[in-house]
């Protein structure tokens, strides 16, 4: 996966930060703050042949790289104990389909899926005491996919379909969660989200499941 630098710079400014916001005077935790946070994980998708279907093929099987790293880089204000809004940038991973076929011809068409976007969501919070919170969100993600194929062997591609596909469009997406405050001014989260129908009929269209593990930063 290559990221972003301005990704790659803004990991680099988080991890600096965090020693000294963790090591920082107490703040107001009941709500009516700002934060900054890190996300790193793994971005999984399901077998789908939407993204390299074959016109005429009678035997073929779909094999998929359904994995890669994923990066989020957030902000948000917590107006209360129990509520906040929070939204960033998202790279959730390039992803490898081929639809390889035996008959009545073999060959294979392959395909590179890459999604990328803005996000924004309301966050539900429910202390827990000891420093827990769990969170529920629900909001929308402004996805950027682009789908590059190519196909070898005598195997003919659905009609219709580019080599090159680009879809933007805003994608309902919810998760699950739970963060822990390291100090008055640090927290770790571990969560999972759910992005829906992700891409078009021309890149293929997929669901997301994301699971990370980031920094949050009070201030």
């Amino acid at each position: 996966m290559k990221l972003d630098r301005s990704i790659v710079t803004a990991a680099a400014l988080a991890l600096a930060l965090a020693p000294a916001l963790v090591r920082a005077a107490p703040s107001n935790t009941a709500g009516g703050e700002w934060y900054m946070g890190l996300t790193v994980g793994s971005s999984n998708v399901g077998d789908t042949p939407d993204v390299v279907p074959l016109s005429g093929t009678t035997s073929s099987v779909l094999v998929s790289d359904q994995r890669d790293p994923g990066v989020k880089v957030l902000g948000g204000y917590r107006f209360n104990r129990h509520f906040a809004i929070e939204g960033g940038y998202a790279w959730l991973g390039e992803f490898q389909f081929s639809n390889q076929a035996s008959a009545p011809a073999a060959g294979a068409q392959t395909a590179q899926s890459r999604v990328i976007g803005l996000f924004l969501d309301a966050v539900g919070l429910l202390p827990m005491g000891r420093g827990f919170t769990a969170l529920a969100k629900v909001g929308v993600f402004g996805s950027e996919v682009r789908t590059l194929r190519t196909v070898t062997g005598g195997v003919i591609p659905a009609p219709g379909l580019s080599t090159t596909a680009y879809a933007d469009e805003a994608n309902l997406r919810y998760g699950l969660g739970l963060q822990y405050d390291l100090s008055a001014r640090a927290t770790v989260r571990a969560e999972w989200e759910r992005l829906v129908g992700v891409g078009s009929g021309q890149t293929g269209e997929v669901d997301l499941d994301v699971y990370s593990v980031g920094l949050i930063l009070r201030f």
